[in-house]
């Protein structure tokens, strides 16, 4: 018997109700009807990373010291994008190996450059990247024969070809995804059989990304009836199995534009950038490439017209990603915030100005609404060295939102309103996700638990008969069969790995392009 651990980004019980009432996902429904799960809370940001390194090492990111896929250096006046190694922590399957199994990983954000492992790992979008291009052509898996195996027995990809996008969501964007979708199962189900690892985790992440563009339509639907057909070829056999997702996703009702709102309130200075003067002519990218798409021409100019050329072209919604600290006029600016409400202050701590702004911008934020209809924009508003819980707290965001029910918070800066009805996503993240166990293991009492992200991985090695670190946050959940081996045995601890990761860096800017690709860098 495995312990598999199927990821799904972005998923949630709210998003499947409906296709779950009707029928559409018979798999997932006899999981549901044989198991026990619920919703897990995800920490904040509710975004990708850190959530599936949060999963990974059942520990908050303030332990990690990792805490969004980047951070704004105030002082460098630059975008940090963090990869696999800048993470403090060993993750679940270092422990499996550990203690003497063997483990295999497909397709998790955040592992790339992959680490050696006595058993597999394939790196994972949306962010692994080791050159310019859109799809790794190696190195993107560890050991070399597992990369060969892939290459050549499955034509594996990393990413999608082509790949969706703002100004990209056709049918041809839709089928890429659909295709790495079965990809992903077909590889995590043959290595299965080829590896035998007693543990298997595999993310399903590019469906994510349909929801942000489709919310609930229909290339939504058909992903996760794909999705539900590709579950067989595990639920088939006499495994222990874990689905979970990393946060959920919520319809977008409001855009909150929030350093146009800092730039209102006077915490943000503007400047005036080639970006501005490309839009108030009326050149966008969205423009752009409408017309190039029409005259057939989007993969000549992209090779033509140089890159630093085609950054400064702004989107409809204004100047967005790195543009937006290009943007800024520092020697004005005491905040400046990223995609779902990371603050950072321009100001040192040591400054007598600093806790006084701070606690300006938490009053003002705190309870935030809409202006025209009185919706709650912002829920709360924390300090993130008290937020967060480690040796690395201190290196958090000087604030973290908790954005409102439907509402995405976006970076983007230019004309109009700090908030909109709509913007480039239709559905953003929310910070409830979903767990379910099933199997010989596990009780079958339905979707009736509540749980943390970080209590995963303590759960999953209390089921595979293993100690649990002892500095994880998370707790062993109450969901085994009192007749199984985990249900009748103590749950023990063991001292932690050393932080542990060799691997060489990948490319900064490959991974803002494709990061900015998918809209979360707007």
């Amino acid at each position: 018997m495995t312990t598999i651990v199927i990821g799904l980004d972005g998923a949630n019980w709210p998003l499947l109700r409906e296709w779950l009432d009707e029928g559409r996902l018979p798999n997932l429904q006899r999981l549901i009807d044989d198991g026990i799960g619920g919703t897990s809370r995800s920490c904040l940001p509710p975004l990708t990373v850190p959530n599936w390194k949060c999963y990974a090492t059942g520990k908050n990111p303030g332990k990690l010291d990792v805490f969004r896929f980047d951070r704004i250096d105030t002082d460098e006046r630059e975008h940090v994008f963090h990869d696999a190694t800048d993470f403090r922590s060993a993750e679940l399957w270092d422990y499996v190996e550990d203690e003497g199994l063997r483990a295999g990983v497909v397709n998790v954000p955040s592992t790339y450059p992959p680490k050696e492992m006595d058993g597999f790992m394939v790196a994972g979008g949306p962010d692994a990247s080791d050159s310019e291009y859109r799809s790794l052509q190696s190195g993107y898996a560890t050991p070399a024969d597992v990369e060969r195996y892939l290459d050549e027995e499955l034509d594996y990809s990393v990413h999608p070809t082509p790949m969706i996008s703002p100004s990209d969501t056709g049918e041809d964007e839709v089928d890429a995804i659909l295709e790495l979708i079965d990809m992903r199962f077909e590889a995590a189900e043959q290595l299965l059989d080829r590896e035998q690892p007693d543990f298997l985790h595999l993310t399903v992440f590019y469906s994510m990304a349909l929801q942000h563009y489709f919310w609930r339509d229909a290339p939504v639907e058909r992903a996760w009836r794909r999705i539900d057909e590709n579950l067989t070829r595990f639920t088939e056999q006499d495994h222990d199995i874990l689905v979970m997702s990393d946060h959920g996703t919520q319809r977008v009702d409001t855009v909150f534009y929030i350093n146009r709102w800092l730039a209102e309130e006077g915490y943000l200075s503007l400047g005036t950038t080639v970006d501005q003067l490309f839009r108030r002519v009326g050149v966008t990218r969205e423009r752009a490439l409408t017309v190039a798409k029409k005259l057939g021409m989007v993969d000549t100019l992209s090779k033509v017209v140089p890159e630093s050329v085609q950054k400064v072209v702004p989107w409809e919604e204004g100047v967005k990603r790195d543009r937006v600290l290009s943007a800024v006029n520092w020697e004005r600016t005491t905040a400046v915030a990223s995609n779902q409400g990371p603050i950072y202050l321009t100001l040192s701590k040591k400054d007598p100005r600093y806790e006084t702004v701070r606690q300006e911008l938490v009053e003002k934020l705190t309870g935030l609404t809409h202006p025209e209809t009185g919706a709650p924009l912002v829920e709360a508003v924390h300090r993130g060295e008290e937020h967060y819980e480690g040796p690395y707290a201190e290196n958090a965001p000087d604030l973290i939102l908790d954005q409102g029910p439907n509402v995405h918070t976006s970076d983007a800066v230019g004309a109009g309103l700090w908030y909109a009805d709509e913007g480039v996503w239709r559905g953003g993240n929310e910070s409830s996700g979903l767990f379910l166990f099933s199997g010989p293991s596990f009780r079958a009492e339905g979707l009736t638990l509540d749980a943390r992200i970080v209590d995963l991985a303590p759960t999953l090695l209390h089921t595979m008969g293993m100690t649990v670190p002892a500095d994880m946050d998370g707790r062993v959940l109450d969901v085994f069969d009192p007749e199984s081996v985990p249900g009748k045995t103590p749950v023990r601890t063991r001292e932690p790995l050393p932080e542990d990761h060799e691997g060489g860096g990948g490319d900064s800017a490959g991974v803002e392009r494709r990061l900015a690709d998918l809209g979360y860098l707007e």
